[in-house]
């Protein structure tokens, strides 16, 4: 085998082939040991342009709404022969309208009733015709490793990372198979997600639950793009039977630039049900080189024969379950009212060591959503006397959104509501607020390079509209788990002592900083939120340690303590400005570098 410089897959991380003279030939970014590729292979004809691999779920402003994560290129992908004009128009070269969908029932012109319909056909479809489902494993089937250690439920886990060194995921990582595999045989499984790579998915699905369904929840676009995806596979690939298990479910979008951004997966086992909130995409890349979290709670056994939960005397759905029955029920499909008799049969009364707080696109006048449902929250649990003056607000985002010209249109109001207390608001000292955030050496000098890059859409003219935003800003940087090169798509906030001991609450969250995510208070006093969103909140009344790998306990933040701010030459990552330092594979930004949507670093 020739030793000179591997040529680079020009799927890069969106290639899921697995024979081996491909992959010995074409790097990867799963390589990260093997020699970089030759800067001038990343301009051959058929590169994959970084917009391809950007996500509007983090926040891609309307003019770049591509799918990522799928197996090779297709017509929602950017090329480097897509025209400007298709770009800009908001349609990524795609001329696909939901509205227009050739499957019935999924378009965005569906009623409610519609989509319940035909969502309950498949569920009776899948349920009822044995012809559908996958044989099971014979008994000489390997099985997925099971973990051996013991999950906790009062803090969250970090994704591991394709060759990362053990030492920084012993007891704090888990991976996708590790999770699915925690409780044997699964039955059926729902999955919240904002794209979603079908071939990966399955592949990671363990095979003592080969048999079971998979309810896929996505927008009411990338709904349909996927259920044309499955009736193409269905017509063209050799197992047909495979994509029978995945049912789509589009998730109702009716405000514009919402997006479901929801991160959820629900097992239900032989042995009970479990509830997996986290920050990844359903694919490849999201799983396996970036610096993610999830929480898992504790399995809950079914409720005695006759028995179901009852939630009616939990107005502000502080519960765990009052909350999370409630967040479901907004969707209005058969499918969230399947799932939400089935989970009124289980006992989950165990799940107190969260709490949750979600987003729902829509007007609203309660407080069960967005920032009013955290500060809602704050104000039940942080007790003022324990958060002292001098305490701060630490953030850390994948995206943000355009936040105003000036921080008192927005942004001032949402970090006041993060320093909510048991005694209210408190209006006397605005906390320092933190925002960690890649720099541009940060994304060039990481495992994937600029690739990694396209996973952090921040875009220069949201950027010059707000330059304040950046007095706030430091450096991602995570030292002691080994994360400083491994590009953070991991959302949450918390509220720091000043000795960055101690945290008053810790939440994870998919939610970016942006208005869409967490809600804007109207001038008639309505509440807007644009998307769905969903995170875990970690308050107990007293201040909790932050974590510490000597005795293994306490708070996990994600990054360095304490935060670097950024110096006067430091430049946070800006999606869509050109870079012509060379990466770790010895690629410039964009990948084509002549796409005029790009502009020149100035």
């Amino acid at each position: 085998m020739s030793s000179s410089p591997k040529e680079r897959c020009k799927y890069w991380g969106n290639c899921f082939r697995k024979n081996k003279d491909h992959l010995s030939q074409y790097l990867h970014p799963f390589d990260i040991s093997k020699p970089a590729a030759s800067p001038s292979s990343s301009s051959k004809k058929g590169v994959t342009t970084p917009g391809s691999i950007a996500r509007k779920s983090d926040k891609l402003p309307p003019s770049s709404n591509p799918v990522a994560g799928q197996r090779g290129p297709d017509k929602t992908k950017l090329s480097t022969a897509t025209s400007t004009k298709s770009i800009t128009s908001g349609r990524s070269g795609s001329s696909t309208s939901v509205k227009t969908s050739p499957i019935s029932g999924i378009g965005g012109s569906s009623s409610s009733s519609g989509k319940r319909n035909l969502i309950s056909e498949e569920i009776k479809r899948w349920e009822l015709d044995p012809s559908t489902r996958l044989p099971q494993p014979s008994p000489g089937v390997r099985k997925r490793r099971r973990i051996t250690q013991t999950i906790q439920h009062d803090r969250y886990y970090f994704t591991k990372v394709v060759g990362h060194p053990d030492k920084f995921s012993d007891d704090i990582a888990l991976s996708f198979r590790d999770i699915l595999s925690l409780d044997g045989r699964l039955t059926k499984t729902w999955q919240f997600t904002y794209v979603v790579d079908l071939d990966w998915l399955l592949e990671e699905y363990p095979e003592n639950a080969a048999e079971g369904p998979i309810f896929l929840f996505l927008g009411e676009k990338q709904a349909a793009e996927v259920q044309n995806q499955i009736m193409q596979q269905k017509k063209t690939t050799s197992q047909p039977k495979k994509y029978s298990r995945i049912i789509v479910v589009p998730a109702s979008l009716p405000l514009a630039y919402g997006t479901h951004h929801t991160k959820l997966m629900i097992l239900q086992s032989e042995h009970g049900i479990r509830v997996i909130v986290h920050t990844a995409n359903l694919i490849q890349v999201d799983w396996s080189v970036k610096s993610q979290g999830v929480w898992i709670s504790p399995l809950c056994p079914l409720l005695p024969e006759g028995e179901q939960n009852d939630t009616s005397d939990d107005p502000d759905c502080l519960r765990f379950n009052s909350y999370l029955l409630k967040y479901l029920g907004s969707y209005s499909t058969s499918a969230t009212d399947q799932l939400i008799r089935i989970l009124k049969k289980y006992d989950m009364t165990g799940v107190t060591q969260v709490k949750l707080v979600g987003g729902i696109p829509g007007m609203h006048n309660d407080s069960l959503y967005g920032t009013l449902r955290l500060q809602k929250l704050l104000s039940l649990y942080v007790e003022d006397s324990k958060v002292r003056p001098g305490w701060r607000i630490v953030a850390n985002c994948s995206s943000i959104g355009s936040l105003g010209s000036t921080a008192s249109e927005w942004f001032d109001k949402f970090v006041r509501a993060l320093q909510t207390t048991n005694s209210g608001v408190d209006n006397s000292r605005q906390a320092l607020f933190q925002l960690v955030f890649p720099t541009v050496d940060m994304i060039r000098n990481s495992l994937e390079g600029y690739c990694g890059g396209a996973s952090v859409p921040y875009h220069l003219a949201t950027h010059r509209r707000q330059s304040w935003l950046r007095n706030h800003m430091c450096h991602w940087e995570s030292k002691s788990h080994g994360r400083s090169r491994v590009v953070p798509h991991i959302k949450s906030y918390t509220r720091l002592s000043p000795d960055m001991k101690s945290a008053a609450w810790f939440l994870l969250t998919s939610a970016n900083l942006s208005k869409a995510a967490w809600g804007q208070l109207l001038d008639d006093g309505r509440f807007r939120i644009r998307s769905y969103e969903l995170g875990v909140l970690f308050v107990k009344g007293d201040p909790q340690k932050v974590y510490n790998k000597d005795d293994s306990c306490g708070v996990l933040v994600p990054y360095s303590l304490p935060p670097r701010p950024y110096s006067k030459t430091d430049k946070p990552w800006i999606a869509d400005l050109k870079y012509s330092q060379l990466d770790t594979h010895g690629n410039k930004w964009p990948v084509d570098t002549d796409n005029q949507l790009f502009k020149e670093v100035g």
